[in-house]
Formats: C-alpha cells, sequence, structure tokens
C-alpha cells in the first residue's frame, strides 16, 4: 500500500501561513521604501487636491450598496429571502474582516455565514459568494480586455497582461461549457469516485443544486454580470480619482487596464490581503508607462488605506449588532 501524506488545515499551520504572508508583505514594502525618495511620496498627499478624497469616498459607499443589490439579486435566484438593510449591513461587516482578517477571502467567509439562512444553507450560500466572486473577475476581463485591444502599443506592453488575458479567456471558456452543459460535471465528479463519499457528494449534490436555480435564472445572471461592469468600472473611477487627488496624471484609459491587473494580480493568496504585491505591481506598471515610482507608491498605499479606513464603517455596524443582541443586566443582580 503506497504511502500518502496528509496535510492539516491545523491551527498551527493557518499560523504559519498567517506569519509567511506577513514576512512577504512587510518585506517587499520595506523593499520598495528603501529604493524611494519617501519625501516625494509624502509630497503628493500633502500637496493633493484633497476635495477629490470626497469623490473617492462617495464612489466606495456606492459600490456597497451596488454589490448588496447584486448579492440580493443572486440569494433570490436560489430562492433566498433577505432584508436590504440587513444585507447592506452585512456587506459592510464582510469589508470589514476583508481587510482585517489575514485572507483574501476573509470578507467572503463573513458574506457565506451571514447570508446561509436567507439561501437556506451554508452550501447554497457558498454557492451565491462564489457566483458573485466570478461575477467580479468576468466584468473585470470585460473592462481590462478591451483597454487592452484598444490601448495602443505602449499600454498592450504591461508586463504580463497578454498572458493574464488569454489565461482568463480560457479559463471563463471552461467554467461557460460546464454551466451549460450540467451532466458533465456530474460524470467527471462520477469518474473520480467523488460518491464514495457520501457526505462530499452530498454537498456537491446541495451546489449543483444551486447552480441549477442560476441555470434557469439567466436573467438575474445577467443583472449580476451588468451591475459587475458598473461596480469594477466604479472601482477603476475610485482609483482614478484618488490619483487625480495625488495629482498624479494618470490616464483613465490606462487605469482601466492597470487597475483590472493588479486586483487579479494581488488576488493570489501569496501575501496579507495584497500588501505589498500590490505596490511593486503599480511601481512596474507606472514606470512602463511613463510615471515615476513614488507616484505608484503613493497612489498605491493611500487608495488601499482609504479603502481600509472606511471599511471600519463595518465595525461599527458588526459592534451595534452585537450591543443588540446582547441581553440587559439583571438589576437585582446588580
Amino acid at each position: 500500500m503506497p504511502a500518502c501524506i496528509v496535510i492539516r488545515n491545523d491551527p498551527l499551520n493557518r499560523t504559519l501561513l498567517f506569519i509567511l504572508k506577513v514576512v512577504v508583505s512587510a518585506g517587499l514594502l520595506v523593499y520598495l521604501l528603501q529604493s524611494v525618495d519617501l519625501a516625494d511620496v509624502y509630497r503628493h498627499f500633502v500637496e493633493g487636491d484633497h476635495e477629490l478624497f470626497g469623490v473617492s469616498v462617495v464612489i466606495y459607499f456606492v459600490v456597497v450598496i451596488l454589490s448588496t443589490v447584486r448579492w440580493m439579486v443572486l440569494l433570490r435566484a436560489v430562492g433566498g429571502q433577505a432584508d436590504f438593510r440587513k444585507l447592506t449591513e452585512s456587506y459592510m461587516v464582510s469589508a470589514f474582516f476583508a481587510n482585517f482578517l489575514p485572507s483574501n477571502v476573509g470578507g467572503d467567509v463573513v458574506r457565506v455565514q451571514e447570508a446561509a439562512k436567507a439561501a437556506g444553507s451554508h452550501t447554497a450560500s457558498l454557492a451565491v459568494a462564489a457566483v458573485d466572486r466570478i461575477a467580479g473577475f468576468v466584468a473585470l476581463y470585460f473592462i481590462a480586455a478591451p483597454a487592452f485591444l484598444f490601448g495602443g502599443p505602449a499600454l498592450r506592453g504591461l508586463s504580463g497582461a497578454r498572458f493574464i488575458l488569454i489565461g482568463l479567456t480560457a479559463l471563463f471558456s471552461v467554467m461557460g461549457v460546464l454551466f451549460l452543459r450540467a451532466g458533465l460535471v456530474t460524470r467527471i465528479v462520477e469518474i473520480i469516485g467523488l460518491k464514495r463519499l457520501p457526505w462530499v457528494y452530498e454537498k456537491f449534490a446541495t451546489l449543483q443544486a444551486a447552480i441549477q436555480s442560476f441555470r434557469q435564472s439567466k436573467a438575474a445572471l445577467v443583472k449580476a454580470f451588468l451591475l459587475s461592469l458598473v461596480l469594477q468600472f466604479l472601482g477603476v473611477s475610485y482609483f482614478y480619482f484618488v490619483a487625480r487627488a495625488l495629482r498624479i496624471p494618470l490616464d483613465l484609459g490606462v487605469a482601466l487596464l492597470m487597475v483590472p491587473l493588479c486586483v487579479l494580480i494581488q488576488a493570489l493568496p501569496i501575501s496579507f490581503n495584497g500588501w505589498g504585491v500590490r505596490e511593486g505591481v503599480y511601481v512596474l506598471y507606472f514606470r512602463q508607462v511613463g510615471l515615476p515610482k513614488e507616484s505608484a507608491l503613493a497612489f498605491s498605499i493611500v487608495a488601499a488605506a482609504l479603502v481600509v479606513l472606511l471599511s471600519i464603517s463595518g465595525l461599527l455596524v458588526w459592534l451595534a449588532r452585537r450591543s443588540e443582541t446582547t441581553p440587559p443586566a439583571d438589576p437585582a443582580l446588580s
């Protein structure tokens, strides 16, 4: 009988992975900051047009509202019912944890927990979260691809752009075939012998039922995709206005390719929520379009820090919820 190695997802492994991500992020940030004039980085913020930061703040909260609408559309497609106000609060809470948990998908975990009751099960809620995220990535692709095709030779020369877009084209094509041909996935599962694991197969069947709901609710998928296009354009606009607030002459056409590429790259789980990787990518891309490294670091750090700051509104919502659910003290015991 051949030996096998089992890697357990225990607390020690998670702790070591967290430490590794922090080390990667800190190392990259230290390296990048040591290679630039920090006074010039700081000058971008001090001499910036601070009123334009207000536009970015407005965009952030519009994104929260529209993301909640998309979430509700997908929940209803699987038969779920949820209050819009509560979903908005849940989205804000998940945004907070997404920025402060040591995981690129920490916010998704919170949303799955939050919407499990409305969706009917954790598995259905997981399907909704997965489709929600996939719709976002597909929308990023449909924003970045035209910018790449019509942006001219300099823009098409951004490192990795061609490889990433070709890879996404292949990936989304395969996913589309699997989605449209329901029986194909079931046959693959049967071939690999998943039926021999009843608990796993039961979860797969529940997930398939949720996906089947999406197949039968194509209008919901179209609406979710259109919302995703608007959301991703607003996301690029957020970064564009941050650049303008810092008086960085970043062209909108360049941002339409650069920002989606960076979002896709920083989604790789190799750092603490993208810190360090994101800054490194922007330094590379800014230099390729003729902008200095100092501008790239100011742009990336300020844009990300503002998102983190705004996401603290989710912490306030979470604390308010906890105070509402905490039973009042018994006067007789005081």
